[in-house]
């Protein structure tokens, strides 16, 4: 009996244990988690803004906001365009720009603060001021870190070539490497939420495309938008003069010197139609010049369609189409990991019925293209019926690697 009660005894001690344990998780550390990480996000997102302004107001008539310019500059000179640091400017970098930067983040922070004291309740207050000194602490002490280890932080990193990013939700090294690339551009320092309701997690200035089908309706409109966009230069590879399902090699040069290539050619041979899209994305990736080191990595733009998903309703022409979209998808899943290449899979709604009817027009269809492009998306929904999201679901999951594709 006694060993009886000595177990139950024991029991009870281990439940008493997990129901502390559970209180404590949930009353204390996941609230005071959530407390700091708002803090954090809300300096972040402060600096965010007033960075993005700071690159827009270097010419301003304003002394104050010329100067702030200019300070922030300093950073930009110590880890240049070119994602190398250049010593000339560590001083400055360490004496002006990492305090402006530190500065604005603790703005930030007690703005988030005084934010969430006045729209919470009175008594039900979430955010404590003793979690407000803290995160404040922090900030100074990951700066201060920063400072000692002269601006080399893990944010700043030497790169011949931008790496994919990884993180669709955090701004890590390979996403800031690109903000330096293109100042204006890539600005978030914690988050994306800046870059996401900005459209500023893409930039085409300077990069040379080619494009197949680009005499076709959606083809002619993502021209006029790319043409609206400060792009360097837009090479139309016609069909039957430039290439074929079976010769390449005239494309070759173009496919050498260029930074994106689209693929918006389709046809009803399902088997040369994907043949020829993978060998054109293979002849791209060998074949373009790193001569002059490029800053970002080749990148390929595939226009697929809703029939990934949709059933072909016994149309023997809808057939044949759904066929030759869907046998690419393997190549297209397999580029879409590539680790060497950035794929943007892009789905839109048919715009075109038999009949000749537009639905929606092809011009809708880029501007959409466009508009998640600038927001750093890489599966890329155009629709007006909502199928692409579902196909989403489709394209990451269920769909195989090719055999014959690279992937990461």
């Amino acid at each position: 009996m006694e060993m009886i009660y000595s177990d139950m005894a024991s029991i009870d001690k281990s439940l008493a244990l997990a129901g502390f344990l559970q209180t404590f998780l949930r009353d204390l550390i996941l609230p005071s988690l959530l407390s700091l990480f708002y803090l954090f996000c809300t300096g972040s997102l402060f600096f965010d803004v007033v960075h993005y302004m700071l690159h827009r107001t270097d010419k301003s008539s304003l002394p104050v906001l010329r100067s702030l310019a200019r300070i922030h500059r300093f950073h930009h000179l110590y880890f240049t365009r070119h994602m190398k640091f250049d010593d000339r400017y560590l001083w400055r970098n360490l004496v002006q720009a990492l305090p402006l930067e530190l500065g604005l983040q603790i703005l930030g922070t007690a703005l988030g603060y005084v934010f969430a004291a006045l729209v919470t309740p009175a008594g039900l207050v979430w955010v404590p001021r003793s979690h407000l000194w803290s995160m404040m602490g922090i900030q100074i002490f990951r700066t201060t870190f920063v400072m000692l280890a002269n601006g080399r932080d893990s944010n700043h990193l030497v790169y011949k070539t931008a790496p994919k990013d990884p993180n669709w939700i955090f701004a890590g090294p390979e996403f800031h490497a690109l903000h330096h690339v293109y100042p204006d551009r890539y600005i978030g320092s914690f988050i994306k939420l800046f870059d996401w309701v900005w459209g500023t997690a893409y930039s085409f200035r300077g990069k040379r495309f080619v494009i197949t089908g680009g005499s076709g309706a959606f083809g002619q409109a993502i021209v006029a938008e790319l043409e609206q966009e400060g792009v360097q230069s837009i090479r139309n590879l016609k069909f039957g003069v430039d290439w074929d399902h079976h010769h390449f090699e005239k494309a070759i040069a173009a496919l050498s010197a260029c930074d994106v290539l689209i693929l918006a050619h389709s046809t009803e041979d399902q088997d040369a139609d994907c043949n020829s899209a993978v060998q054109l994305v293979r002849l791209f990736k060998q074949n373009r010049s790193f001569g002059e080191t490029s800053p970002t990595l080749p990148e390929v733009w595939y226009v697929g369609s809703e029939i990934e998903l949709l059933p072909s309703f016994g149309n023997e022409q809808l057939q044949r189409y759904s066929q030759s979209k869907r046998r690419f998808l393997p190549h297209a899943r397999s580029f879409f990991d590539d680790p060497d290449m950035l794929y943007r899979h892009i789905v839109p709604s048919s715009f075109r019925l038999p009949l000749g009817t537009v639905i929606p027009p092809a011009g809708w269809a880029a501007k959409g293209a466009m508009c998640w492009i600038r927001r750093g998306a890489r599966y890329i929904p155009v629709t007006y019926t909502g199928i692409a999201y579902l196909n989403y679901f489709k394209f990451m999951h269920w769909v195989p690697y090719a055999q014959d594709t690279d992937k990461s």
